[in-house]
């Protein structure tokens, strides 16, 4: 396969509880099932076979159901870190002292080039946990509080209530934003976002994972900002949703044109030019 020189990729990952999954099941589901619409058909029949036939949705949340099964256990838990990178008020990611397991931008750069430049050297099911891996850290680079700061354990630790309700920022933004903001299916989600021009389209695949990953701290920051100034343990509700529901749907509809650009680019080079 072809050197993968488009991409500047690295990982970082948002320190988070193991019970803070951010976009939850529905938005994994957005975000893969619209790159699943934008893949080439060389793309779709390399992942056919890796997947065992099933989709990219299907396997949209596997790295977050793994933390409850045997893979965990047998070396698996080295990736609890690849889901997220912290970024504290005033630092940026190339600032911040890195983790030492790795994060998410440092850990898809790890894993595109394996499957890109040694990929007759790994076997099948490497082949296929690295895709799935890919599929949900690219969802995960997407989501505002993985890019959350190390000080509240991206968000973990920042106490809010979600329409009078005890919770916290970054619970938030798991699934109650995403369930709040629209009662859609993840396929009702990607009819109703994936209507842009393909300029659109374009404009926002180049770059690459770290570049990608600052747009998603400048996010996280706009939100720290705006739950700071309504004082301590603020009520979110239906003005959050109403002001935040831009940026969520941007940050999935353009999580799955990047999905699917990586995925054409590791499986189908030519067919992205």
């Amino acid at each position: 396969m072809k050197k993968f020189s488009t991409f500047c990729l690295s990982i970082a990952a948002v320190l988070y509880s193991l019970s803070g999954f951010c976009w939850g099941p529905t938005g994994h589901d957005v975000v893969a099932a619209i790159a699943e619409a934008h893949l080439t058909d060389k793309t779709k029949e390399a992942l056919d076979e890796l997947l065992d036939g099933h989709s990219i949705v299907y396997y949209s949340s596997w790295m977050d159901n793994i933390q409850n099964s045997p893979y965990w256990n047998s070396g698996y838990n080295q990736t609890k870190t690849w889901h997220y990178a912290n970024v504290d008020k005033g630092e940026t990611y190339q600032s911040m002292k890195k983790n030492r397991n790795g994060d998410v931008v440092v850990a898809l750069n790890r894993l595109t080039d394996e499957l890109v430049n040694n990929y007759d050297d790994l076997s099948d099911s490497t082949r296929s946990d690295y895709v799935k891996m890919i599929v949900h850290m690219v969802g995960d680079m997407h989501c505002p509080m993985h890019a959350g700061r190390l000080s509240d354990l991206g968000g973990n630790k920042m106490s809010v209530r979600w329409f009078g309700r005890n919770t916290n920022l970054h619970s938030v933004w798991d699934s109650k934003i995403v369930e709040s903001a629209r009662k859609w299916s993840y396929s009702e989600w990607r009819d109703q976002l994936d209507r842009t021009s393909d300029e659109f389209k374009a404009s926002v695949m180049c770059g690459g994972y770290e570049e990608w990953f600052m747009e998603t701290v400048e996010g996280a920051a706009k939100i720290y900002a705006y739950v700071e100034a309504l004082g301590e343990n603020p009520n979110l509700s239906y003005q959050f949703v109403y002001d935040f529901s831009p940026l969520l749907e941007d940050r999935l509809l353009v999580g799955g044109y990047r999905l699917a650009f990586v995925l054409n680019s590791i499986f189908d080079p030519e067919g992205v030019r």
